[in-house]
């Protein structure tokens, strides 16, 4: 099936299709009409919210940056939390990133480097490839002499609906550049695996 592009009034059609949802029989029988009245339009509100990311482009929170000066060794930002969605259920991923990279021309304010991956957390997302634009996104704009990235998440998909496994933990890695080299990529791991965590 191809891709769907987003309608003027997708809104408003999925306003109606919950609407729907919640007034037949079944819906209806087990809650008040009260609770519900609202429910489309907040549903509506809340898809806005976490599908933000669709919207932005995760390359212009990296475009300015700063020269590096005589600073040459990694720079590793952990445990930067997430929220993302399945994009095959829409339900959660929640998780964290460590994300490590060694400058070459600049280096970024570190507070770019969550804003970047809020940005493609927040679309339809699948691990391995949310995973791959995190390191391939930031290689392409700050160009480092390489950089990786570690993500582990819980994904809801898994633990509220089918094998129903609360305790599985999905683990994924990307790397570029220098972050292949082994002696790098055993620094960075190595910094993964000190944190106190899932690991």
């Amino acid at each position: 099936m191809g891709k769907t592009p987003l309608t003027p009034n997708w809104e408003t059609t999925l306003e109606a299709a919950i609407g729907q949802m919640l007034t037949t029989p079944g819906f209806a029988a087990v809650i008040s009409e009260d609770h519900i009245n609202e429910t489309p339009e907040r549903v509506v509100n809340a898809f806005k919210e976490y599908f933000s990311g669709v919207y932005d482009d995760p390359a212009a929170v990296l475009k300015k940056g700063f020269e590096t000066g005589a600073y040459d060794e990694m720079v590793f930002v952990k445990n930067i939390t997430f929220v993302s969605f399945c994009a095959h259920h829409l339900t959660p991923i929640i998780g964290k990133v460590h994300f490590a990279y060694l400058p070459r021309i600049k280096i970024v304010g570190l507070s770019k480097i969550p804003r970047m991956i809020e940005i493609l957390a927040r679309r339809p997302q699948v691990q391995e490839k949310l995973t791959r634009e995190i390191v391939d996104v930031f290689n392409n704009v700050v160009e480092p002499s390489g950089c990786g990235a570690v993500v582990e998440a819980l994904h809801l998909c898994m633990t509220i609906r089918g094998v129903k496994k609360d305790q599985a933990v999905t683990r994924t890695t990307a790397l570029a550049g220098a972050f292949k080299r082994n002696e790098v990529k055993s620094e960075f791991l190595d910094g993964v695996r000190g944190e106190k965590g899932w690991l």
